[in-house]
């Protein structure tokens, strides 16, 4: 099995991303890198019920007094109304600066916690626990935190780093199989950024994944996070190169909003993004012939869908991508990939959006492709 820590380097300081067993040394990491004191651990009313007494109990053992926090669950609670409960609920319990706030779940909890944690007196130290593998793989590392609003996901938040990432293994186990798939979106994301290499090693590991094969699924979380913190590492704030890292996302944001967050899982709406960026992209000859395919029978065989629900609306989702028709001569930016291991940021006028939209429901040839999961 692939444990160990993984460094994260932002801004001249490191971080440890631990990939463990389980919670059994979770205080004793945290003790490594913050002083034990009061700490806030800060769960959803789903896995709460699981793992808030095995987190609570490690913190414990590492010297840590534990006050517990809850937060209700779903996409659909990724919003500044329940931030604001979250931030007031935190200053309830009269935190200094140095109390650390612990986000133990999936990637909504991370977010939203962690946009909790950056604003409670301008900033408290802040640990992620990420309990689902999408959290595991992306959402964990990077530092990106915030809430969704009307006019789009993820458009209120700040960059706030964690001072520790700590994934237990065990806590996959509790997942239901949508939610694994889920993760295996960006997994497919970052191995398409990696290479060749890593594409192809991704492929030979498919029907491990599926079974949820322990070592498959260490190594794809192991993949992911080294991706991920290189290119955090080489552009905190995404100025330049880490915007690679919402290939398939342009897309893929636009298809949760109009379908209704919750609907379509995040990891499948990435899903979705990638095949239909990569069709997108070969149409115009910017990718290499086969690319879309490979990546579709990729997708498919991990259980994730390849196409967009048919009963979104086209044009509602010409405008979550930024299509207006009064913009002329504006453009969106698209992360496009030419082949494995290469991706460019290529402007796109914004008349030409219908048509990019119109990726999401190509009809691959072969077998029917599965269905976007219901939440």
């Amino acid at each position: 099995m692939s444990f160990g820590a993984i460094d994260v380097l932002v801004d001249g300081s490191a971080y440890p991303v631990e990939l463990a067993p389980g919670f059994h040394g979770l205080g004793r990491a945290l003790a490594a890198v913050l002083r034990p004191g009061r700490v806030f651990l800060v769960s959803n009313d789903v896995v709460a019920p699981l793992h808030a007494a095995a987190a609570g109990a490690e913190l414990a053992r590492g010297g840590f007094d534990v006050l517990r926090v809850d937060i209700p669950d779903g996409e659909s609670e990724k919003t500044l109304a329940t931030w604001t409960a979250l931030v007031s609920r935190l200053l309830d319990l009269n935190p200094d600066r140095n109390t650390p706030v612990v986000a133990l779940g999936g990637g909504v909890t991370g977010d939203l916690v962690g946009f909790a944690a950056s604003s409670v007196l301008r900033g408290l130290p802040f640990v992620q626990v990420p309990t689902t593998l999408l959290a595991m793989v992306d959402a964990s590392v990077g530092g990106k935190v915030g809430v969704n609003s009307a006019h789009g996901k993820n458009l209120v938040g700040a960059f706030w780093q964690p001072r520790l990432v700590y994934a237990p293994f065990s806590a996959l186990g509790t997942l239901p199989d949508a939610e694994v798939r889920c993760g295996l979106g960006e997994v497919v994301k970052h191995a398409l950024l990696s290479g060749e290499d890593a594409l192809r090693e991704l492929e030979g590991d498919q029907a491990a994944l599926c079974r949820r094969d322990p070592a498959a699924l260490a190594r794809a979380v192991r993949a992911s996070v080294t991706c991920k913190s290189a290119v955090v590492a080489a552009d905190p704030r995404e100025s330049g190169v880490r915007a690679t890292l919402n290939l398939g996302h342009t897309l893929g944001h636009a298809v949760e909003q109009v379908a209704g967050y919750g609907r379509v899982r995040h990891g499948e709406a990435v899903s979705i993004g990638l095949v239909a960026i990569t069709r997108f992209a070969e149409r115009r000859g910017w990718a290499s012939p086969g690319l879309a395919r490979r990546v579709a029978d990729l997708c498919a065989g991990l259980g994730l869908p390849v196409q967009a629900p048919g009963d979104l609306d086209h044009d509602e989702l010409c405008r979550a991508v930024g299509f207006d028709k009064k913009r002329d001569r504006a453009t969106i930016t698209l992360v496009v990939p030419s082949a494995p291991g290469r991706v460019a940021l290529r402007p796109l006028p914004i008349g030409e959006v219908p048509d990019l939209v119109d990726s999401l429901f190509d009809s691959p040839s072969g077998p029917t492709p599965p269905t976007p999961s219901e939440a």
